[in-house]
């Protein structure tokens, strides 16, 4: 990656992110900077369709796309493979899946996303672990149990504060959301309500029926106001507040939509998920703590599955929206 590109937000920039709740950056990431992680998912996908018995003889002369979109549209579980998060599951193994590449790991800890960070944050950057890929193929090839997942299908209407413990309330968490590829309305980019974050309340949210990241804003509270799409072209990021009321659409295309949804927040404030590993990404207060080796980051996600798995360490996810299950919005 170009580690000598930086970005820093401007004053206007930072009233923009503070009147509207969200913010779009175009280019913050060269073509280089996002082919490390082009070839390691390319890598990732041939492996999983090898191993999970997709690869035949017309595999090997397929696009990325292709290959991404057979695999997913047959075996929608092979997901958790490329995720870059454990599964949100009390009943962890060993063999769950996640990702944790350096490529990855170069792209969260890029100087220019710490940058645009720590705009928000300040200088003490932590890297939040509520984190995720999201590789949407054509929403028309999806079954119904890959359309369940917000991973690959349309995202419902939700606030990232309201995916995280209530202990997390306090915890300023920015979401930078990085394209990969161009978001577009057609592609299902995200679409977010100007001004929401500063309503005082988390509105409710409905248990969805696919697991606890499911969780979504019922259609009668969001009808009332009128979202704005959030646009981007492969390379840029939007920022969200995480009181944000935000969604995406279904990619009605016939290519891919690729992102990462990344979080930070200063140091010191809970992630509300603390059984997984959040790690100081930069600080001027104690530089000599920030976490720079890849390989160290992947064993803190396999020691984290270990721990769960084995029960060391209790799988603690936001379960607080299950007392809505039986409300007549969500049904």
């Amino acid at each position: 990656m170009d580690l000598g590109f930086t970005m820093k937000l401007d004053q206007q920039q930072i009233a923009d992110f503070e009147q509207d709740g969200f913010l779009i950056l175009q280019n913050v990431l060269s073509e280089s900077d996002r082919a490390p992680i082009v070839s390691e998912y390319d890598a990732l996908i041939n492996a999983l369709g090898r191993d999970r018995g997709h690869a035949d003889t017309a595999w090997e002369s397929m696009s990325f796309e292709q290959r991404f979109t057979r695999l997913i549209t047959t075996d929608p579980d092979a997901y958790e493979f490329l995720d870059i998060s454990l599964p949100l599951s009390h009943d962890l193994s060993d063999s769950s899946g996640f990702h944790a590449g350096p490529a990855v790991f170069n792209l969260l800890t890029h100087p220019a996303i710490l940058d645009i960070a720590e705009s928000i944050v300040g200088p003490e950057v932590v890297s939040n672990p509520v984190q995720h890929t999201r590789i949407k193929p054509p929403e028309r090839a999806l079954n119904a149990v890959g359309q369940g997942n917000s991973n690959i299908a349309q995202t419902g209407w939700h606030q990232d504060a309201a995916v995280v413990l209530a202990d997390a309330e306090a915890s300023a968490i920015l979401t930078v959301w990085v394209a990969m590829s161009d978001a577009t309305p057609e592609m299902g980019c995200m679409r977010a309500i100007p001004g929401s974050h500063r309503w005082p309340d988390l509105a409710k949210h409905c248990p969805g029926s696919t697991g606890t990241g499911e969780i979504y804003i019922p259609s009668p509270l969001v009808s009332d106001h009128q979202p704005v799409d959030l646009a981007v072209g492969a390379g840029g990021v939007v920022l969200l507040h995480k009181k944000t009321w935000h969604g995406a659409g279904p990619n009605q295309t016939d290519s891919i939509r690729w992102s990462f949804d990344l979080r930070y927040q200063p140091s010191g404030q809970t992630t509300g998920r603390t059984c997984f590993p959040d790690f100081l990404a930069r600080s001027t207060q104690t530089p000599d703590a920030v976490l720079s080796n890849a390989e160290h980051w992947s064993e803190r996600w396999h020691n984290a599955r270990r721990d769960i798995a084995s029960g060391a360490t209790q799988a603690v996810f936001n379960e607080r929206w299950e007392t809505y299950n039986t409300d007549p919005m969500c049904a």
